[in-house]
């Protein structure tokens, strides 16, 4: 099993992280909104989206979003990740489900990498499966446990997600 992992964080409509720089969006489409920064081989894509409810009500965390991005420079497409809003159990083992199809995830904490909110797919073949799916669905639900052991539920809706995506891959195409 190969893991990649970025690290990004969500500040209200900026996007900023060491991988990414600070950026503002440069379309919306529905539910979903893509961000452009970098040039050349640093260039960088990305849409990003927020759960339209989140369980339980009462869980006290922070910025809560899933992102696709493409990172052409260095060969990365369809790259999946989830922040949390708080740093997930070193035992947990978070998902993501559109329809009747599961994702498993992994998460910072479990590979030490300091970004202990945050979540990639484990396989690296699931994540064009993953967009796919996304696209052809209504709702992605992703579910993890936090290092209190509070499990979480968040559901996304993918209106707008097909066409977010079209524009991704126009903005960032593969080398």
């Amino acid at each position: 099993m190969l893991k990649v992992a970025i690290f990004t964080g969500f500040l209200g409509v900026s996007l900023v992280s060491p991988g990414f720089g600070a950026t503002r969006p440069v379309a919306e489409y529905g539910d979903w909104r893509m961000f452009v920064s970098g040039a050349g081989q640093s260039k960088n894509c990305y849409i990003a989206g927020e759960p339209k409810r989140s369980m339980p009500k009462n869980a006290r965390r922070g910025d809560v979003f899933l992102i696709v991005a493409h990172r052409p420079g260095q060969g990365v497409r369809n790259e999946v990740s989830v922040r949390i809003g708080y740093p997930f159990s070193a035992t947990s083992e978070p998902f993501a489900r559109v329809g009747s199809d599961e994702y498993a995830f992994f998460t910072g904490v479990q590979i030490e990498n300091g970004a202990d909110e945050w979540a990639w797919l484990e396989t690296l073949d699931d994540q064009s499966r993953l967009v796919t799916a996304m696209k052809r669905g209504n709702e992605l639900v992703f579910k993890g446990t936090s290092a209190r052991g509070t499990l979480t539920t968040d559901s996304y809706s993918l209106k707008g997600v097909t066409a977010a995506m079209k524009a991704l891959d126009a903005a960032c195409p593969a080398p």
